[in-house]
């Protein structure tokens, strides 16, 4: 399989934990309190990402003038991204989370292009803006069914964390392999997250929490960051970080099919429509990621002179 089509696969395999992440969650913190809940999952992550660090052989050393950005990289990635993400999300509909959480995408192109670290090209925008359309006829924008609420209003403000953090990496993966980035910023995302969880903790009624709720637990500590963030890591140092977020796209239409399968809930025709649309313009953003429309069509209409 040739490297790029790997590299897109593994993309599309981050989209999906990302998704049933989501949902799980959504599920759990009907019981769990959701600080204490995120409070448990980084005191596990931690020690993991640092013996997934060391099982790939790597070392994980700190240069003293990336301090700054490191802290600033773990803040957004996890520790005020995750205080955002898992309270929107307890006072917000898993399908309304991960579609707001698909504007981190269009803010992380706007971002690189406003600091010109990267070349969006308007073939980039089409796509983008495609995909997003769908997402919204998909989670029913259209039809009139959407509310917005606190949660959601959190949600975006995760959003517009998580695209500096897209950014951020992309800075960093010079002088650090993803493995290393993601066991450091975890660190500092822990460090960040347990003053606010510490409490929740201490006062969780730990006799409705079931076993199931400890496997979603479980899942959560494993999958969505120590086995999906180094992908996304290295996803964003080959292909760079705006064409890397667009596979966020993938997320809320994922999160409604799995939804339809573990939470057995309906779908219906304006989501059907709506992942068809997306699909397209991730399709259409990856084709004409490289091109100018202006470009394009100066020499369509230079053919039709001639």
């Amino acid at each position: 399989m040739p490297r790029r089509t790997l590299m897109y696969f593994s993309l599309l395999y981050v989209a999906v934990a990302w998704a049933l992440n989501t949902v799980l969650v959504k599920y759990a913190v009907s019981r769990f309190d959701p600080l204490a809940f995120t409070g448990l999952r980084f005191v596990a992550m931690t020690p993991l990402a640092f013996l997934l660090a060391r099982a790939m052989g790597e070392r994980v050393t700190i240069h003293k003038r990336d301090i700054p950005l490191l802290v600033a990289c773990g803040a957004c990635g996890y520790g005020l991204y995750q205080y955002l993400w898992v309270i929107g999300l307890a006072h917000t509909t898993a399908f309304a989370s991960a579609l707001l959480a698909t504007l981190a995408p269009m803010m992380t192109l706007a971002i690189v292009a406003f600091r010109k670290t990267e070349r969006v090209r308007s073939g980039r925008w089409l796509g983008a803006a495609l995909a997003l359309i769908g997402v919204a006829v998909f989670e029913g924008v259209f039809s009139g069914h959407v509310t917005f609420a606190i949660g959601d209003g959190l949600t975006l403000a995760s959003a517009a964390v998580f695209a500096m953090f897209n950014v951020l990496t992309a800075q960093l993966l010079d002088r650090y392999t993803p493995t290393a980035l993601v066991a450091i910023a975890i660190t500092v995302g822990t460090i960040m997250i347990l003053p606010g969880a510490i409490p929740r903790l201490i006062a969780q009624n730990w006799s409705v929490v079931t076993l199931r709720d400890w496997g979603v637990l479980a899942y959560s500590v494993v999958f969505p960051i120590v086995l999906t963030f180094p992908v996304w890591s290295y996803g964003i140092s080959q292909l760079g970080a705006g064409r890397t977020s667009l596979f966020q796209f993938a997320v809320p239409v994922l999160a409604g099919l799995l939804s339809v399968a573990l939470l057995h809930n309906h779908i219906h025709p304006h989501q059907i429509i709506g992942t068809a649309v997306c699909i397209a313009g991730m399709a259409l953003s990856q084709m004409l990621g490289t091109h100018s429309l202006t470009a394009i069509w100066a020499e369509r209409t230079q053919g039709v002179e001639r």
